[in-house]
């Protein structure tokens, strides 16, 4: 009688314990990938719309693309391009928080020698703290000054798409990074690839990784639905076990159109989903090709008759789809992230992106 007293008394604190113990909500983040921030105070002149939003979607952390590092064939070296450059006007905007971001392409690890690879990390370390110190400094005599990058816990982003032929590089260059900021943790971006064969291409050695559920085919194949996003294409990626590393989860919120004229992929073409509603120039082949009727000029591009645009916008429901089959696969996320920040697409995706930040 004593032992099954003790039995239920046990039984009933588990019970409660599973009730108490509730998992703490995942934060809210975007990244902002453009090269500079743009105030309008003109407008509104009670404050920046963008912070605005920010509040109304409940966006708690940024993750902030500070520069490029690209190989440069001309001096045969890596060079940072693309610099972030409005370190004063941001300053509002990533208070709650922010994470420095470097995209570094698979080129340049191809190209550099594996020796290169410490004076790499030292010279991005450097760039890095340049920039930071920016942020803060620009920021101090403000009335929200910019907190150091994650406060909680300050960590640092590489962006890198690479291979199984460039990994071992790759890999070398985190490690000096990883010595350069003892402070900081380390994060870095996930493709899909990687993530269904770590055994091909290798697990970074980083704390975290955040897994990019975008950009899943190739753009230059004709016959590709839907390069950016397509749902299918996720579900074939995400079958396969868990990964070693803990992640974070992204998906996309932008698009563009892919021209091709015949099979011959011509260009992105960075125009908003409202570009192919013009019908005196395109006529509508499907849900996602356009045919161009007569030659024109659009823009920038000289268009001829018979080119074809390819529409590739993620569909809002099948984004959410998505949003769902990811959290079920990775449940312990401690970030769920949208790229990128640009107020019309915000518009176009708004109700699917409150509904994610609404759901766990």
């Amino acid at each position: 009688m004593y032992h099954s007293k003790v039995l239920l008394l046990l039984l009933i604190l588990l019970a409660l314990n599973a009730c108490t113990s509730k998992r703490t909500p995942p934060e809210h983040a975007f990244y902002y990938w453009k090269s500079d921030y743009d105030l309008i105070y003109d407008t509104y002149p009670s404050g920046d719309p963008q912070d605005s939003l920010r509040k109304v979607l409940d966006v708690s952390h940024v993750y902030l693309h500070l520069f490029d590092v690209d190989w440069s064939e001309n001096l045969s070296m890596p060079i940072p391009k693309a610099e972030f450059r409005g370190a004063y006007e941001i300053s509002q905007f990533i208070r709650s928080g922010y994470t420095p971001v470097v995209f570094i392409t698979n080129r340049t690890f191809e190209r550099i020698a594996d020796s290169s690879c410490a004076q790499l990390a030292r010279r991005v370390a450097d760039k890095i703290n340049k920039l930071n110190s920016n942020l803060s400094d620009t920021a101090s005599g403000q009335a929200h000054p910019v907190p150091p990058p994650e406060t909680k816990q300050r960590e640092i982003q590489i962006d890198c798409d690479w291979t199984a032929g460039t990994r071992e590089k790759y890999f070398h260059f985190l490690k000096e990074i990883r010595k350069l900021f003892p402070d900081y943790a380390l994060s870095a971006t996930i493709r899909l690839y990687p993530y269904k064969y770590p055994d091909k291409t290798g697990v970074p050695p980083v704390d975290r990784g955040m897994l990019m559920c975008y950009n899943l085919g190739n753009i230059k194949d004709a016959s590709t639905i839907n390069s950016v996003f397509d749902v299918n294409t996720l579900k074939q990626y995400l079958s396969g076990g868990d990964y070693p590393l803990p992640l974070d989860i992204a998906f996309p919120v932008f698009g563009w159109y892919a021209w091709f004229r015949g099979n011959e992929f011509k260009g992105i073409v960075h125009d908003g989903p409202e570009f192919i509603e013009d019908t005196s120039s395109f006529a509508a082949l499907d849900k996602q090709r356009y045919r161009i009727k007569t030659d024109t000029v659009l823009g920038d591009n000289y268009y001829r008759a018979g080119d074809i645009l390819r529409r590739e916008y993620p569909d809002t429901a099948t984004l959410q789809t998505a949003i769902t089959l990811v959290e079920e696969k990775i449940p312990d996320y401690k970030r769920i992230a949208f790229y990128h920040w640009h107020q019309s697409s915000i518009m176009t995706y708004e109700k699917v992106i409150k509904t994610a930040f609404a759901g766990r």
